[in-house]
């Protein structure tokens, strides 16, 4: 890896011993102990110390292209770093090197900037000349920008640490202004938290503005639950599920954070949540931070999975008659449809369109020129419904942002019972399916299937109930572990009730997957999972009650006030009723008796829109 000429390593390197040492001749060490030529009668100062002070890099340069000795005359000239960069007229009209100057002008001007490295710093912002060299190092060893033009993000090491560089365009008509770019970074830098894929720093070089995001992380959930990275199937399989049922608390604190702190995310999905080599869970690409790139990638694979995770409120059913391609088209369940539109009735198509927030207003020319010029190329013969956005933005993303968490951790949960996301898929859509051969997949999106949703908890909690009783009988430890597992699931299903301001907030569902997740993991000092999630909570708190603003509610307040608690909503999954086998299951674990939350009792669920 490269070593920049930083500051500390000048300083480090260009002392007294390099500086006499390189300097070569015998005539020049003892000039370097001479008084200045022009400083007679004013300073006592010598050529050694005046280098020592203001002229480490002119030295370290002049060393470099082989003309130590140099360092006289461009002393003599009153010359310093901080006369650095010359420009190259100023090198011609300087004529530091005599009959051979315009070799080495050229050389002492290209040499100068690998000694005019600026440090990148936490929180800050540089801007770089096109000369200037950045101090990253990609990671696949090359210097430079990131190669490709369509490329707009790549993994750079900075002092030893892996970072994820974003290139964004601040020029032409589509790139964003460089004082709005830094202003807006400067808004959302603040938010740090431990799951949360934070901006450690920023720079701007040529006509392009680069973010490096902490921490650069490996895979994305979406990839992960398909098929898990050697990292995490090396562990133990007790540990692999007490990490999965772990990261259901990472993901709520993360989100929390960003709501308690006034942002939303806007943009949950399993592609949005990240895993590093070290098995740890992250949120990224919120919406504040996406505002800033136009780059989606796939975006036939963006929008559909935005569609698929999106809340209810988000889109509105909109029947329209639509053509789509006659090829098989398998969905990731391994559903499709095949209904024949009549031929007088069919048109050209367009695909859903996801809700963009102002933020991302930018883009959303981008996703109907997209959805336009993809519509163009499908042949016909099948008749599908597709939905539209809402004509009107919602008056708060929060309960948005609960609804698609909420979907994470199903995920996670049906991972941690054996189901796999094509299972899962398979059965929400299952009532969608129709026979034929027909093109389009079935609609396996979260907001339409509630019922199918609704049935799938239910299996989950089946499943953690006899598991349950299962370590009951053959170990003797109570199943706390299964026990939990259920109460995350049914925790789930009051940030999927089709109603916003029915869900619960994400500071309600922390508090208690926290506790679940708690129990489950024997963190005998209260709920969380034990990990850092809770440093940011703790350090916010402590700004609001320095400030003397209202302290936040404590967990053991939240555990009294919902002692008493009866069932205010009802719950907007239409399901059937509740067989007597699951509603004894339920009270197994759901009991508020035995798990000390408060929680209403199964019976009672799943109820009726």
């Amino acid at each position: 890896m490269t070593s920049w000429w930083t500051d500390e390593r000048i300083s480090n390197t260009v002392n007294r011993e390099y500086i006499i040492r390189e300097i070569g001749s015998k005539r020049s060490q003892d000039a370097l102990h001479h008084p200045l030529a022009f400083g007679r009668g004013l300073t006592d100062d010598t050529y050694l110390d005046w280098i020592l002070e203001k002229g480490r890099r002119c030295f370290l340069i002049l060393n470099f292209i082989g003309v130590p000795e140099r360092i006289f005359q461009l002393i003599d000239k009153s010359l310093d770093d901080d006369d650095l960069p010359l420009s190259e007229d100023a090198l011609y009209d300087l004529n530091l090197f005599g009959a051979k100057s315009e070799t080495l002008d050229k050389k002492f001007y290209r040499q100068q900037f690998a000694v005019l490295v600026q440090d990148l710093v936490p929180g800050g912002h540089q801007d770089f000349a096109a000369e200037e060299v950045v101090p990253v190092e990609p990671q696949n060893g090359r210097k430079g920008s990131i190669s490709s033009a369509g490329q707009s993000s790549d993994r750079v090491h900075v002092k030893g640490t892996l970072y994820m560089r974003r290139k964004i365009p601040t020029s032409g008509d589509n790139g964003l202004d460089r004082i709005h770019f830094v202003m807006h970074l400067k808004a959302i830098q603040s938010l740090k938290h431990p799951h949360l894929v934070s901006i450690w720093s920023t720079y701007t070089q040529n006509d392009f503005s680069y973010m490096l995001l902490y921490p650069s992380t490996e895979i994305t959930l979406k990839q992960f639950l398909n098929e898990q990275p050697k990292s995490f199937k090396n562990l133990e399989k007790q540990q692999r599920r007490e990490t999965l049922l772990h990261w259901t608390h990472c993901i709520i604190s993360a989100l929390k954070y960003m709501h308690d702190n006034g942002f939303t995310h806007q943009n949950i999905r399993p592609s949005n949540v990240t895993i590093s080599s070290n098995n740890s869970i992250y949120l990224t690409n919120f919406a504040a931070l996406n505002a800033l790139d136009s780059v989606d990638g796939d975006r036939q694979t963006y929008r559909t999975e935005i569609y698929e995770h999106a809340a209810p409120e988000n889109w509105r059913r909109k029947a329209s008659i639509y053509e789509t391609a006659p090829d098989k088209a398998i969905h990731p369940g391994g559903g499709r449809t095949s209904r024949r539109a009549p031929e007088s009735s069919r048109r050209p198509s367009t695909c859903p369109s996801p809700m963009f927030s102002n933020q991302r207003a930018r883009s959303a020319t981008t996703t109907t020129s997209s959805s336009n010029s993809s519509s163009n190329s499908r042949p016909k013969k099948t008749l599908i419904t597709t939905f539209s956005p809402s004509d009107r933005f919602s008056p708060g993303a929060d309960p948005a942002d609960v609804f698609s968490l909420c979907t994470i951790i199903l995920y996670l949960t049906s991972l941690l019972l054996g189901y796999g996301p094509k299972a899962f898929a398979s059965h929400r859509s299952k009532h969608n399916r129709q026979a034929g051969r027909g093109g389009a997949p079935a609609d396996a999106s979260f907001h339409v299937n509630l019922r199918e949703v609704g049935s799938w908890m239910e299996l989950l909690m089946r499943d953690a109930g006899a598991r349950e009783k299962k370590d009951q009988k053959s170990k003797g430890n109570g199943g706390t572990f299964w026990r939990s597992v259920g109460g995350v699931v049914h925790s789930a299903e009051a940030g999927l009730r089709k109603e916003p301001m029915e869900r619960h907030t994400a500071r309600e569902l922390e508090l208690k997957v926290g506790k679940y997740v708690g129990r489950a993991l024997n963190h005998a000092n209260g709920p969380g999972c034990g990990c850092r999630c809770e440093d940011a909570d703790m350090e916010r708190a402590r700004q609001k009650a320095e400030k003397g603003k209202e302290k936040e509610r404590s967990v053991d307040d939240f555990e009294e006030e919902s002692v008493s608690w009866e069932p205010k909503y009802r719950l907007s999954i239409p399901a059937a009723p509740a067989s007597k086998a699951m509603t004894t299951m339920c009270n197994t674990f759901i009991d508020d008796r035995r798990i000390g939350l408060g929680v209403p009792m199964m019976e009672n669920w799943p109820l009726k829109a």
